[in-house]
């Protein structure tokens, strides 16, 4: 009876201990295993119908509303208590986001519909829906938030008058808002020829003109602009001319490497110059200055609006300048320009230091010239009395030149005068030695 009872006893103990063993191999092995990545959230919920949707008077309508993201299934509303009908005749089906029905008034209703998804998650949206007239009456009250449309075939769309101002080149044109009225909005746009090249017309809603031009016209260029409305079946449309010139980029004229340098000056000469520009808005309407306030030349004056330099030199030199002109719609360019302010003129040929050599007789004279400096070359030269025949004076290069003859030994005094390029002259008078 005793070794029955311990054996009994023994085997319960074992029994609990192996329970035992397997509860914490359970365990550990549970702590083991990896938790799973959370599932990623659905997309944004997004209803991706566009506007307007159109139809068709007494016509059969169908459209189906369309979203995207979220948690299928979707539910479709309409914003309001109660919630209004997409549009006279039409109803809304709110498990399939089909509209459908007769429509039995023309004219645009705007509402804001919802989708609403599986977790009740919901997103707004407006959404237009335009009815056409096709032929017929169509009934004047159509329910708030409907556009009242009256009578029958529509009158067609007019286009409001505009003007269009003159574009510059690589210069940003201002914003041309095109509007309409009458017809069955919306309308789409459209112009002919097609509008200077780098400007837009935007052809769907509102007919916006913008861009920047990138080519100029030597005359105005007629554009006519075209409105069609959605009555259906047949359009509606009117048209409108205006003309457009875009103008050349602005530009200094005056200098490399399109124009004329400044012209030269002379110390203690008057000098007057007349700056260049053309482009944007034309001769007449540029404001000029420099760049720091700077005067264009030692003794000249500041560069006056209308772009003209004019005062009295005082010392010679080359001066660079950063010369500024502004056009009457506020563009601006800039060009380094440079003066060069020659020294007084004179004649550098003397009796003394460099004298004329002498000559000799039965013999050709020379070589030997006359020199100047200063002023604006190129001179001119000429004399008083005439040399001793044969001899000559080259007014050019002041250059005496030919044979002397026997019998002219004795020294004469002569006049010589020199003229540069801007008619300023000055004489010396100098001797001539020939000898025996």
């Amino acid at each position: 009876m005793y070794d029955r009872t311990l054996t009994r006893s023994m085997l319960w103990i074992i029994l609990l201990f192996f329970a035992a063993t397997l509860s914490f191999n359970a365990c550990s092995d549970a702590n083991n295993v990896s938790n799973p990545e959370p599932a990623a959230p659905p997309p944004p919920l997004v209803i991706t119908t566009g506007t307007p949707i159109t139809g068709t008077v007494n016509r059969a309508f169908s459209f189906t509303l369309a979203a995207v993201g979220g948690t299928p299934p979707y539910t479709w509303s309409i914003d309001g208590t109660p919630p209004p009908p997409p549009a006279p005749g039409l109803t809304l089906d709110s498990n399939t986001g089909k509209i459908s029905g007769t429509p039995n008034a023309p004219g645009s209703t705007e509402w804001t519909y919802r989708v609403t998804d599986n977790t009740k998650k919901s997103t707004p949206k407006k959404l237009t829906i335009t009815i056409g007239v096709a032929s017929g009456n169509a009934s004047s009250a159509l329910g708030a938030g409907v556009t009242s449309i009256t009578g029958g075939l529509q009158a067609s769309p007019t286009i409001t008058p505009f003007t269009l101002p003159n574009g510059t080149v690589n210069v940003a044109y201002p914003t041309i808002q095109l509007e309409a009225t009458g017809g069955i909005p919306p309308y789409t746009w459209s112009v002919s020829p097609a509008l200077p090249n780098g400007l837009l017309l935007n052809l769907l809603g509102p007919g916006v003109i913008s861009g920047t031009p990138l080519n100029a016209s030597i005359d105005p260029i007629p554009y006519t602009f075209t409105v069609m409305d959605s009555t259906v079946p047949t359009s509606q449309s009117s048209t409108l001319t205006r003309n457009l010139t875009v103008n050349a980029a602005l530009t200094i004229d005056t200098g490399p490497p399109t124009g004329p340098p400044l012209p030269a000056g002379t110390v203690s000469q008057p000098y007057n110059a007349l700056l260049s520009a053309s482009g944007a808005t034309g001769p007449g309407t540029y404001t000029w200055s420099i760049v720091g306030n700077l005067l264009p030349a030692s003794g000249l004056q500041p560069v006056s609006s209308d772009g003209a330099l004019s005062g009295i030199p005082t010392v010679p030199g080359s001066f660079t300048r950063t010369y500024r002109v502004q056009s009457e719609n506020g563009v601006a360019v800039t060009k380094f320009l440079t003066i060069n302010i020659n020294a007084v003129l004179s004649i550098d040929t003397d009796n003394t230091t460099l004298p004329l050599p002498h000559g000799h007789e039965s013999q050709p004279y020379g070589p030997a010239a006359v020199t100047a400096s200063g002023g604006i070359p190129p001179y001119t030269w000429s004399v008083t009395p005439p040399l001793p025949a044969p001899l000559t004076l080259n007014a050019i290069t002041g250059e005496l030149t030919g044979p002397v003859e026997a019998g002219t030994a004795g020294t004469t005094t002569h006049t010589f005068t020199v003229q540069d390029s801007a008619n300023q002259s000055i004489k010396k008078s100098l001797h001539l030695t020939i000898n025996p």
